[in-house]
């Protein structure tokens, strides 16, 4: 199974299992993924949902070999609803984050609404190395949450640290981020945990309410780059495992 749920009360912890891949995001584990996530969402007697991966790596985004020819249809038809589950869900949603995360992994980290990181994670922004733009929300999340601070490494890629995210008040650190997450997942549904859903909306209708509309945007945009030859110069680059020749085209 690409992804694998365990059960501990009202918590679920999603792991994300391609360990050989870095978790990357295949077709098949973005639809079990998408419709685990919503059967959670109705599920009256959970309260909390902990998002982990097996092995090295959160995930480091997008499997290349599973994106189509139509990136604005593959965006809308299970990146983006594996978002909304997450930051628009009447759960609370943990992202407990270890080693790499990239491309849309740090967006599906990211939209969580607490994040747990190990000091060694390190957040790797590489849509340009074959030839798109940042997707899956993630220049609207990560500014939103850390205004201008990170925008050169969403222009033109590069890394950030756990580190550097702590500081923004991003994410927690901890030496067990599965450990800690749960800690703060029995945390929450022993709490009031219906004012913390209602502080979840009040956060949305004051950083995310023009989510949605932002997402065609960005799909539009993200369509236009995957028809130009740079685009199809990276994938192809990417395969065979060499330097892209890129013309800016």
């Amino acid at each position: 199974m690409a992804l694998q749920i365990r059960d501990q009360g009202a918590t679920s912890i999603f792991i994300l299992n391609r360990p050989d891949k870095l978790n990357a995001l295949s077709l098949e584990l973005r639809k079990e993924l998408l419709n685990s996530l919503r059967k959670f969402n109705s599920d009256p007697s959970k309260r909390v949902a902990v998002i982990t991966g097996e092995g090295k790596a959160f995930s480091v985004g997008a499997d290349l070999g599973s994106v189509s020819s139509d990136l604005t249809d593959d965006l809308r038809s299970s990146f983006y609803p594996i978002l909304r589950e997450i930051r628009f869900s009447p759960k609370i949603y943990i992202s407990a984050i270890n080693g790499v995360v990239a491309g849309a992994g740090i967006s599906l980290a990211l939209a969580c609404d607490l994040r747990v990181a190990s000091r060694g994670a390190r957040f790797v922004t590489a849509f340009h190395n074959i030839g798109l733009a940042p997707d899956t929300g993630l220049t609207l999340i990560l500014t939103r949450l850390t205004g201008a601070r990170f925008l050169d490494l969403l222009l033109i890629g590069g890394e950030m640290s756990a580190q550097e995210l702590e500081r923004e008040g991003v994410v927690r650190l901890s030496d067990d981020p599965l450990t800690e997450a749960l800690k703060l997942a029995e945390q929450i549904s022993a709490g009031a945990y219906r004012s913390y859903v209602a502080s979840k909306k009040l956060i949305n209708r004051a950083l995310f309410h023009d989510l949605d509309e932002y997402l065609e945007y960005e799909s539009a945009m993200q369509g236009y780059l995957g028809s130009t030859q740079d685009f199809k110069e990276g994938i192809k680059a990417f395969l065979e495992k060499r330097k892209p020749e890129f013309r800016g085209e």
